[in-house]
């Protein structure tokens, strides 16, 4: 009963739409058009590519589209397939950027995280956006859903942002050498975690590199830290999910037991 969420944002996209819009009614429409179609369809292929060799090809779908994000969501059937969703996902954003984004203003930011609808979390049907001969419309409702957006606030381009429930199976997997994961940080988000400051850990595709822009380095101080920073210790990312069971055990009387997918 275990959902992977996954968040593409535009970086960049208010001030282009405020200076296309001034070339010209409309400016910026048609990239805005050729994003929430493009997208999905490249998404797609990639993850075709990716599990060529499998019996079947995990299924990615559109979740929704908020402003300028599109959330797709997933359910991975074993930590390796989910590790090998996400560097699809990171995959699409280069290849994205490369091609539609090389001459504009934009980049691509990540987010993803894992939400437990056994108990915390609900799927409700959306009757209204729902037929008769297609599967129903579901919405996603629950604390993990909050968490996933507060965390997306920490993503940068060039990399994800992941939730600690999803680091801690990732971890578990055994094609974990394909990644690589760095702590930045610990960040408060507002009605996560009862205000303790939540780990912000960001990855990347172990054989690619944190691909930042000068003045983004300038304008973060997390991005500047990693970019010749080596990736975060297996030992030292465990520290900071048991200490954060620590927590939930003995200060609320929370069990948060690790996610088993599959």
């Amino acid at each position: 009963m275990h959902r992977l969420f996954l968040s593409v944002d535009m970086v960049g996209s208010t001030q282009f739409k405020v200076t296309a819009s001034a070339r010209g009614a409309g400016g910026w429409l048609e990239t805005f058009r050729t994003f929430f179609t493009h997208f999905p369809l490249m998404l797609a292929g990639q993850m075709a590519f990716e599990f060529l060799d499998g019996d079947e090809t995990p299924a990615v779908d559109v979740w929704k589209a908020m402003g300028d994000e599109v959330i797709f969501t997933a359910q991975p059937s074993s930590p390796e397939e989910l590790t090998g969703i996400l560097r699809v996902l990171l995959r699409t954003m280069r290849l994205y950027e490369a091609q539609h984004f090389e001459r504009l203003p934009l980049r691509l930011k990540g987010t993803a995280w894992l939400a437990d609808f056994a108990e915390n979390n609900i799927a409700l049907e959306i009757p209204e956006l729902s037929s008769n001969d297609a599967a129903p419309h579901l919405d996603y409702i629950g604390p993990d859903l909050d968490l996933g957006f507060r965390l997306s606030k920490f993503a940068r381009p060039a990399s994800l942002v992941l939730s600690l429930d999803l680091v801690e199976v990732l971890l578990g997997a055994a094609n974990i050498a394909d990644i690589a994961l760095y702590l930045v940080g610990r960040e408060e988000l507002k009605g996560v975690m009862y205000g303790r400051p939540y780990p912000i850990i960001w990855m990347h595709d172990a054989q690619e590199s944190f691909d930042f822009l000068p003045w983004e380095a300038e304008a973060c101080a997390y991005t500047a830290s990693v970019i010749d920073a080596e990736p975060t210790p297996e030992a030292a990312l465990r520290r900071q999910i048991e200490d954060m069971r620590l927590y939930l055990r003995k200060m609320h009387g929370i069990e948060r037991p690790p996610i088993v997918l599959g």
